[in-house]
């Protein structure tokens, strides 16, 4: 997604961040989300926290108004879901090794790729066009693209440990990916090849930043924003990455803990935040984020 540099510019340079515009209460884990209309889908692993487990204890809930309308907005069953991305008024879910779509005026499901016996940990979701998705296994490794008319996937040249969140550049046919590292071990980096050249694999940007990576946004034409765990085996406070295309560099910015797949709202320039360990979603305005300096 898209801001323009004009909206960024004005941000602040130095600093912790402080406080959420707003904090939504009462989800179950929750790992994604993605702004729809007046209110945001958010992906909830499951009150038992298992993130690789067939247990049903999943859900998509519907948050709009400041609070939760409904923990189950779709009554299908879900296992684990994390990375969510919208095609029309579809709304794609990665769970474990499905991935499922489901029209949002209907709340009926009307896609599945089963990948069972060939995904292990279907993770982050963004669209190329109306009908390919690049999808991340985290366990495996690997990037898919998914043709959702044909409901087809092919596997991405390029094995990179514990892959994680995945966003698609269009103006350059660029495919950006970030990870946690080998057993969650903070040696993940950001890594990026061109979709449409078949012999490119998926390689590491020069310079990049190093830790537990989750989400991954793009906040203008040149910047790309990281959110970092720091470690998922205690609640310390995490950080976000800002990474400039062009210069080849990054700032560190502290956060706070369990910042997991993040995204824009475009509409209302905020950033959000899933607050996995808390479970709340966080309601950032990007002009209280020290993303850049003044001008």
């Amino acid at each position: 997604m898209k801001l323009s540099v004009t909206l960024l510019t004005t941000l602040m340079l130095t600093g912790v961040v402080a406080c959420a515009q707003e904090t939504i209460h009462g989800l179950r884990n929750p790992e994604s989300v993605i702004a729809y209309k007046d209110g945001f889908f958010v992906s909830n692993i499951g009150a038992g926290l298992n993130p690789d487990a067939k247990d049903g204890d999943g859900s998509i809930a519907w948050v709009k108004s400041g609070k939760v309308q409904s923990l189950r907005y779709f009554e299908d069953t879900l296992n684990a879901p994390k990375g969510l991305e919208m095609i029309g008024e579809t709304l794609y879910v990665a769970d474990i090794d499905h991935l499922k779509g489901y029209d949002v005026r209907s709340r009926k499901k009307v896609f599945d790729l089963n990948l069972e016996g060939k995904a292990s940990l279907l993770n982050d979701v963004t669209a190329v066009n109306d009908s390919l998705l690049l999808v991340t296994d985290s366990f495996k490794g690997d990037v898919l693209l998914v043709n959702t008319h044909k409901v087809t996937s092919t596997l991405l040249p390029g094995n990179i440990a514990m892959v994680n969140g995945v966003l698609y550049n269009a103006a350059t046919d660029e495919a950006y990916v970030c990870s946690m590292g080998p057993n969650f071990d903070g040696t993940g980096q950001l890594f990026h090849k061109k979709l449409s050249d078949a012999a490119d694999t998926f390689k590491p940007v020069e310079n990049s930043p190093v830790g537990v990576f989750d989400g991954i946004v793009q906040v203008d034409a040149t910047h790309l924003l990281l959110s970092d765990w720091i470690t998922v085996k205690e609640p310390q406070k995490g950080n976000l990455f800002l990474y400039d295309l062009t210069a080849k560099n990054f700032r560190k910015i502290p956060f706070k803990h369990a910042p997991a797949d993040i995204a824009l709202d475009k509409r209302h320039h905020t950033l959000l935040v899933p607050v996995l360990l808390d479970n709340d979603l966080d309601i950032w305005p990007l002009d209280k984020l020290p993303l850049f300096s003044r001008h």
